[in-house]
């Protein structure tokens, strides 16, 4: 029993320095994401609310994949503004991102990249010139979106445990990146959850 509340005790200093990142100001926009049941061979799909959950925003949509192929659908004009492709690299996860700037309907790229941790799932984003990392830490459970020029929290969401299907909850900080790619993060890292 001691040996258990010593290793313990050691995994809690471990995760501490990720779990000290905080957000420096409030959200200026918050989302709740419905994820759909009963998906099988094909990536998960989800429903994008305002915080009343009466206004859906977007969609994320898949087709019948065994790649994590996904795009996401703005409502009500079912414009497709992102799209990831997963490709295959080992045992890591590893996609191309497609952004559209809706003012200019013009679209960038980028990717997405997973790098194991022990306490935590890091990714690494680069797009239109930024270089972002999303970080899962285990123990809260939260995913942080952050700038890595500036190390400053633009985005985070985390699961909301007590519902009865899958429920997220998104917050965003800075409208410097599109919230397509934030979209599109949470998509990725909840895409491994059972449901």
């Amino acid at each position: 029993m001691a040996v258990f509340l010593f290793v313990c005790s050691q995994l809690l200093l471990l995760a501490l320095p990720i779990l000290t990142i905080e957000t420096k100001h409030a959200s200026y926009m918050t989302y709740v994401i419905t994820r759909d049941y009963f998906v099988a061979f094909k990536a998960p799909e989800y429903s994008i609310y305002n915080t009343s959950e009466k206004h859906l925003y977007y969609r994320i949509e898949s087709k019948y994949d065994f790649q994590h192929n996904i795009k996401l659908v703005m409502y009500p004009s079912k414009k497709i503004v992102a799209k990831l492709r997963s490709q295959k690299q080992g045992k890591e996860f590893k996609a191309k991102i497609s952004i559209c700037n809706i003012t200019s309907n013009q679209w960038s790229y980028g990717t997405i990249i997973q790098h194991r941790q022990w306490l935590h799932a890091n990714y690494s984003i680069e797009w239109n010139e930024y270089h972002l990392s999303m970080i899962t830490n285990i123990v809260s459970g939260t995913t942080r979106i952050l700038d890595q020029s500036e190390n400053d929290v633009l985005a985070q969401f985390y699961r909301r445990w007590f519902s009865l299907n899958y429920k997220y909850q998104l917050e965003v900080f800075s409208d410097r990146i599109p919230e397509s790619l934030y979209l599109l993060g949470l998509a990725v890292v909840s895409r491994s959850d059972n449901g």
